[in-house]
């Protein structure tokens, strides 16, 4: 039995900058760290060529199938596309499970994507490196499944940590994020997570690379405002201003805004007035928007009252910590066999 497991992500700043469509042309740069809640990849291998798949969170179940046969459900897509692409003809019956829900914004998709490929090369007695993974994976989301997307994702979930990834074309530079041991425990003790509800409009990255791909003016200077805090932000992040990294998160949500009309609703617009109002001192939502997970800074002193005011609002608390490690795969079978 062979066991993947890939983090998810928490996405800070520069969110946007690394679609393709953008990118290609005007560089990105994010401010990302992965994070200890991850997708599961579960494979025993069969004796014969048939595929079987459970996805729990989709509630689906593919009875035993020549992959061929095999038609793609909600659920399904990807480790159907990722299979194929990589070649695999054996039999396997194959889970996934997540921490985290299906668009929760905090890359779960991306995660798997990075987990089956890292498990199925595994399987063929092909790793591939880290950039390999997250380049690979992405390649299958976008261009075979004609996901909209962005790279960053793939990037965090192959290399884990806390990262800045730059992209341009032909080129992606991952640095650590170098922040001593004191200051780290400080930004994590300040920082709050919250699920506010999966997202449920699909039109948010769409209508956002339609407005890259038509050189929107609005949304081509939000993006560049983000590029631009981005780049501050590791500077904060170096010289442990905390204070200067939570009032940026603020500015930054209010630049994701104007990247589409659907980033935000009045629901979360009122959800993140009473946070500040309450003590914190900047926020955004996770991923592409319009649901998923809520990110604020607050400092401890003021935490209770902010807190206080997410119970009123039946809203809950996702406790987490940074994660260091990338996808990694355990082999079961060499465990078994060395005892």
């Amino acid at each position: 039995m062979y066991v993947g497991i890939s983090p998810v992500r928490i996405s800070f700043a520069g969110g946007g900058t690394d679609m393709p469509e953008y990118y290609l042309k005007h560089k990105g740069i994010v401010i990302t760290s992965a994070i200890n809640h991850f997708t599961y990849v579960t494979i025993h291998k069969r004796n014969d060529k048939m595929i079987q798949i459970f996805s729990p969170d989709f509630q689906t179940h593919t009875h035993p199938i020549n992959l061929e046969k095999l038609q793609a459900e909600k659920g399904t897509e990807l480790p159907i596309a990722i299979i194929k692409y990589l070649k695999y003809n054996k039999g396997l019956n194959l889970t996934l499970s997540s921490d985290v829900p299906p668009q929760s914004g905090l890359g779960s998709s991306s995660s798997l994507a990075v987990n089956l490929v890292n498990v199925i090369s595994n399987l063929k007695n092909k790793k591939k490196t880290k950039t390999e993974l997250a380049e690979t994976s992405h390649y299958i989301e976008k261009n075979i499944l004609h996901w909209p997307m962005g790279i960053q994702d793939e990037y965090i979930a192959s290399f884990g940590g806390f990262k800045k990834i730059e992209f341009e074309a032909g080129k992606k530079k991952v640095t650590t994020v170098k922040i001593n041991q004191k200051t780290s425990k400080e930004l994590q003790e300040n920082l709050l997570l919250f699920f506010i509800g999966s997202r449920q409009n699909t039109k948010i990255l769409p209508t956002q690379l339609n407005n890259i791909r038509n050189n929107e003016e609005k949304t081509l200077e939000s993006l560049e405002l983000a590029k631009e805090l981005a780049h501050t932000m590791y500077e904060q992040l170096k010289n442990s201003d905390l204070t200067g990294f939570g009032k940026l998160l603020n500015d930054g949500w209010f630049a994701k805004k104007q990247f589409s009309k659907n980033v935000t609703n009045e629901k979360i617009d009122r959800i993140y007035e009473k946070a500040i109002k309450s003590g914190a001192l900047g926020g955004k939502l996770t991923g592409a928007g319009g649901g998923g997970h809520l990110l604020l800074y607050c400092e401890k002193s003021k935490q209770s009252k902010v807190l206080n005011e997410m119970t009123k609002l039946k809203i809950k608390q996702v406790k987490f910590n940074f994660e260091t490690e990338g996808a990694k795969v355990l082999n079961l079978y060499n465990y078994a066999n060395s005892k």
